[in-house]
């Protein structure tokens, strides 16, 4: 039996491996120098360094004396497919048995646009701004420019490997010297953010090269920076059989893999044996190793069991003790609810790709206490302050009692409760608060309570609460606020009208972090953030007057998740989280400074900035040019107060206003 393995991919190095491994003896062909590099040096198998044509493929099988008993694979690249032609058309001259290694496609679950080819793509790329990363490879680069302007081909930065082929394509296509990035892969998702990062990249092309291809984490790394993909589709769709079919074709049996290892991470319920699931049961059973709190490990039998339940305790052990092949971690609660195994599932992922990780759920504290109370839990709200001691979390959680009738919440003790206490009677709210402690256990106890009540509440255990408002209000779904609702003095404010569009134009979404630069009295911030509770919102002001002003009004509107900062932009926004919006009232002539400190943090972000002045228009259109803004949208507006002036009604005209809306 002889075989000719057509290589150049991940797939045609493994199948040589694999085969080397198993002493079969082959040839594997390549194209290139690079290609023999990366094949590496084999006791079985034979190197052909060379492209080849049908004619030279066939005199080379001829050669080989390759038969009808022989195999031909052909392992090239997905887009290769004038090769792929080539190969089946020599191995049908020559009877061979030709075999096609198909690569799995990867699971592109992230808005993209699609071409057929790189010319068309390259077409579509001159009607975007910002700059281009193209990682299509050095064969396509002459497509591509022969198909772009200048000034796109100017914005494009091309990773190819760093060869002299690919460098002298590049000279050859005229590519600047600062816009060649010549690297050789594999590339992490953390690579490509890097370079995506480093080169200011809003538009990554690639080709849907596969899974084992380096193209999830292309697409990973751009959807984490907001970047528009363009994908070029497969030629055609391909028959044939994955890597360990062909190698069962090849030897009559299965390639013995090394044995994946296999985590569970299931949900205890609330830590008592006798709310625990047959499935949960079995997997402690049938496991090499339990991991978890002590309170939940101390009463099961475990070949060996671990108190802890953190990645960074766990992945250590898993390091030290190969024995461990399944291994269970248990959370208390269910799995999917405020659970930490969202957070365990991707770290089990980082450290060992190939693993299985299943999980399985477990009773919640909250189906728990709703069947101890006899009040339903579809219609309520479920929120969390367990182990968060942060203004915004108990901000959020007091909103949500407002407009709800019921609210279920799991908390880290009985602080909270009193905590919660405080917070309802600062707004004179008159709620039942339910107090489940130790649920499931034997000591189990459930206490209603009253506002008044729960600030002198004390109980050791664990605490899942249910607080009912019975004159719960309806949320307004537009939140806006009057001028006269603010204390003012003489620091300056954006007026009604003006602050209710710049607002609706920072398009705030549920959870997002706004910047609110130059924030005066904090009427935009305060209104902003009166929007959703789970807004945070940042006000930033350098003017000692403003600032106490500032405060007075979010505490007079209760606005717990506004934090108000003494300082110029852009300094006082190092140590600050990354924003999703920025409003910008007033930047001191610093705009652009402003601008590149918020790049630094976060590409995507969107603005709105209010200016007066036509020097202020002028700065902000010339910076809109310079920094490659992309949505640009710019609308002038004047209002007029009514005001009665004896008999009559006078217009009072307030100053023109621009406000312009973009993303960076």
């Amino acid at each position: 039996m002889r075989i000719i393995i057509f290589s150049g991919t991940t797939e045609g190095r493994e199948l040589s491996s694999m085969l080397d491994e198993k002493g079969i003896d082959h040839l594997v062909c390549v194209a290139t120098d690079y290609g023999n590099e990366m094949t590496g040096k084999s006791e079985f198998a034979r190197i052909h360094v060379g492209r080849l044509d049908k004619d030279q493929m066939t005199e080379m099988m001829k050669k080989e004396m390759i038969s009808s008993d022989d195999f031909v694979i052909d392992a090239t690249h997905p887009y290769a497919a004038e090769a792929s032609e080539n190969i089946k058309k020599a191995s049908d001259l020559m009877n061979a048995r030709y075999i096609r290694v198909i690569r799995k496609e990867a699971d592109l679950a992230y808005d993209h646009e699609t071409y057929e080819n790189i010319e068309q793509c390259a077409k579509a790329l001159d009607n975007t701004g910002g700059n281009i990363l193209l990682t299509t490879g050095s064969k396509e680069l002459n497509a591509y420019c022969s198909s772009v302007s200048d000034s796109t081909k100017e914005r494009t930065y091309v990773r190819v490997l760093p060869v002299a082929e690919s460098l002298e394509i590049c000279a050859r296509e005229a590519i600047s010297a600062k816009n060649i990035i010549a690297m050789q892969g594999p590339f992490s998702k953390e690579m490509n953010e890097a370079l995506m990062k480093q080169y200011d990249i809003r538009h990554l092309v690639t080709k849907e090269s596969g899974s084992v291809g380096g193209f999830e984490e292309k697409i990973k790394a751009a959807k984490e920076l907001g970047i528009t993909c363009h994908v070029i589709r497969r030629p055609v769709k391909e028959e044939g059989s994955d890597l360990y079919e062909v190698y069962r074709m090849i030897t009559g049996c299965e390639y013995e893999k090394e044995k994946k290892r296999s985590f569970i991470l299931a949900g205890y319920g609330m830590g008592s044996d006798k709310n625990l699931t047959y499935e949960v049961k079995d997997a402690i059973e049938k496991a090499d190793a339990v991991f978890g709190a002590k309170r939940l490990i101390d009463h099961i039998r475990a070949e060996k069991k671990y108190d802890m339940y953190l990645a960074k305790d766990i992945i250590p052990v898993l390091e030290n003790d190969e024995s461990i092949k399944k291994a269970v971690i248990l959370f208390t609660g269910d799995s999917g609810f405020y659970s930490g195994t969202k957070a365990m599932s991707l770290a089990l992922k980082e450290y060992d790709p190939d693993a299985e990780i299943r999980i399985l759920p477990g009773i919640s504290s909250v189906s728990y206490l709703s069947s101890l109370t006899g009040m339903s839990y579809d219609d309520a709200a479920i929120i969390s302050i367990h182990g968060r001691k942060d203004t915004f979390s108990m901000h959020s959680l007091i909103e949500t009692v407002k407009y709800n009738r019921k609210t279920f919440v799991l908390l880290s003790g009985d602080g909270d409760i009193r905590d919660i206490g405080n917070e309802l009677l600062k707004l004179n709210l008159t709620c039942d608060i339910y107090a489940g402690i130790n649920l499931s256990y034997e000591d189990e106890k459930l206490i209603k309570l009253s506002a008044k009540e729960a600030i002198e509440f004390e109980h050791e255990g664990i605490i899942t609460a249910l607080i009912v408002n019975e004159a719960f209000k309806k949320q307004p779904l537009i939140n806006v606020l009057k001028d006269e609702e603010f204390v003012r003095d003489k620091v300056p404010m954006t007026k009604e009208c003006i602050r209710h569009e710049s607002i609706i134009r920072l398009g705030l979404c549920m959870g997002d972090v706004v910047y609110d630069i130059g924030g005066g009295t904090g009427s935009v911030a305060i209104e902003a953030a009166a929007i959703h509770p789970s807004l945070k919102v940042y006000s930033f002001e350098k003017n000692e007057e403003a600032y106490d002003l500032m405060l007075k009004n979010i505490e007079k509107h209760h606005a717990k998740n506004v934090v108000a900062i003494k300082g110029q932009a852009p300094e006082c926004l190092e140590d600050i989280e990354a924003p999703d919006c920025v409003f910008i009232g007033g930047s001191s002539h610093r705009l652009y400074d402003i601008i590149d400190a918020i790049k630094q943090k976060k590409m995507g972000v969107r603005y709105v900035i209010n200016a007066v002045s036509l020097e202020t228009m002028d700065e902000v259109r010339e910076m809109l040019k310079d920094k490659n803004a992309s949505d640009i949208d710019m609308i002038q507006l004047s209002c007029s107060n009514i005001k009665p002036v004896g008999e009559y009604h006078m217009l009072q005209a307030q100053n023109p206003v621009m406000i312009f809306s973009f993303v960076i």
